[in-house]
């Protein structure tokens, strides 16, 4: 019986002793792969609990006692509880760090703006973060990248006046005010291409990220604002000639009252039919060149409107003395040349059938700023007219007749004809306000007039 005892003994000695040591490996093993766990994140204070518990297990089971103990059909693992604690450190571990990542990537994507680079493959990047320190490894990155990127929208808001819809307001304003001027060039028929390119380049720009809109911010509101001006340009010269073309209608219809109809409209045909040219043609060039021709002709007619008519055609003349008055009575109109030269032409009214201005040479021996005009006829007399003032009056001829203004004579009844209208003189010479006070400020005493057809 002994050896048979001995031998039961010592068995059962083995098997605690094997038993003891695997638990005290399998100790060792949790310890070790918490730690791992720490290094990947898990705070330590997570898994304080499943160490404490384990320490308790390691307590409870000193001397040879089992590893494992079984009560029926129920074995007991020592370990359970604390495996069980530490996994739920890990998963809450987990769960906080990809929480945390998850922010951070939302941060990053809403300061990345509309243009967001790599959104994609960052959402990737934090699925397949499987542990807490990928997670947080990731957010502190994409922390980092969300100030940078933030301060580079700040200063590019600055720079832009602002942000609108998350691009900068400066370059979407230009961009969709150089469309609209685009568009309504178009239907005047005007040549977009450069403001074409320009918004190529704009809109290429604005789906970029904000480095590179901050980098290139500048340069695209320089092109934006430099295509904006030059179509602004061809479209303001393309309604300045309609303005013009409406204007000077109306203008040559006056000025043909002066005599100078003929000569203005040829310049004006032609200056139109240049720009018509150049419109069909799309050619910005030539309608600038047309309209500056229009611009020329524009102001002939406006100073003929004022009466002042255009010299044009007015040779000078070799016999002519320093300071000379011609008054054309068949064209009622009156050139003072300097030294020889035109250097004012004017529609004028002279005398009516029955008092005609005389003809022949004369020279101004009077002049007065104001003048009283007296009637030589009585009251009664078909050639009375009441006492008047005029202005700017020069004597030229002894009996009284005078170069001077007339105030109640409407300026378009002036020119060919009018010494048999309404207004027709009694001698005198009528010349509208404006070159009356050129040529009284020019014209000095003793300064020749020659009266003829």
């Amino acid at each position: 019986m002994l050896p048979g005892l001995l031998l039961a003994v010592l068995v059962a000695i083995t098997a605690a002793t094997a038993n003891t040591v695997a638990f005290q490996m399998r100790a060792s093993d949790l310890r070790q792969r918490w730690a791992s766990e720490q290094a990947a994140g898990v705070p330590a204070a997570s898994l304080a609990e499943a160490r404490r518990e384990l320490v308790a297990e390691q307590v409870r089971h000193i001397g040879l006692l089992p590893y494992a103990t079984v009560s029926g059909a129920v074995t007991t693992d020592p370990f359970g509880q604390p495996e069980a604690s530490a996994a739920a450190a890990y998963r809450s571990a987990r769960a906080a760090a990809l929480a945390r990542a998850t922010t951070a990537l939302a941060r990053r994507h809403e300061v990345g703006g509309p243009n967001d680079a790599g959104h994609a493959s960052r959402i990737v990047q934090l699925a397949e973060a499987v542990r807490p320190a990928d997670a947080d490894a990731l957010a502190r990155r994409w922390e980092i990248e969300t100030a940078r990127m933030e301060g580079v929208r700040q200063q590019l808001a600055m720079e832009a006046g602002g942000m609108t819809r998350g691009l900068p307001s400066d370059v979407v304003a230009a961009t969709a005010g150089l469309s609209d001027l685009a568009s309504r060039a178009e239907a005047a028929g005007i040549a977009t291409a450069d403001a074409g390119t320009a918004l190529v380049h704009a809109q290429i720009y604005l789906t970029e990220p904000y480095p590179a809109l901050l980098a290139r911010h500048q340069g695209v509101v320089t092109e934006l604002r430099a295509a904006t001006d030059r179509l602004q340009q061809h479209v303001d010269v393309r309604a300045r000639a309609d303005d013009l073309l409406a204007k000077d209608r109306d203008l040559l219809q006056q000025v043909t009252g002066y005599g100078v109809g003929e000569e203005l409209q040829a310049r004006f045909d032609r200056a139109r039919g240049a720009l018509d040219a150049a419109r069909l043609a799309r050619d910005d060039a030539a309608v600038d060149a047309a309209v500056t021709e229009l611009q020329k002709v524009d102001a002939d007619l406006a100073a003929a409107a004022g009466g002042r008519l255009p010299l044009s055609g007015i040779a000078c003349r070799t016999d002519a003395p320093a300071q000379l008055i011609v008054i054309h009575l068949a064209t009622q109109q009156m050139v003072a040349y300097q030294d020889g030269c035109p250097m004012l032409r004017t529609p004028v009214t002279t005398g009516r059938a029955a008092l005609p201005t005389g003809r022949g040479t004369f020279h101004i021996y009077y002049k007065a700023a104001r003048y009283h005009m007296i009637s030589p006829w009585p009251l009664g007399n078909p050639f009375y007219y009441p006492p008047t003032w005029v202005s700017n009056a020069m004597e030229f001829i002894g009996n009284g007749t005078f170069i001077h203004s007339a105030d109640w004579q409407p300026a378009d009844s002036y020119g060919p004809g009018s010494e048999y209208g309404p207004y027709a003189s009694h001698g005198c010479v009528h010349v509208i306000d404006g070159p009356l006070q050129q040529l009284y400020e020019w014209a000095a005493i003793g300064t020749t007039v020659i009266v003829g057809d």
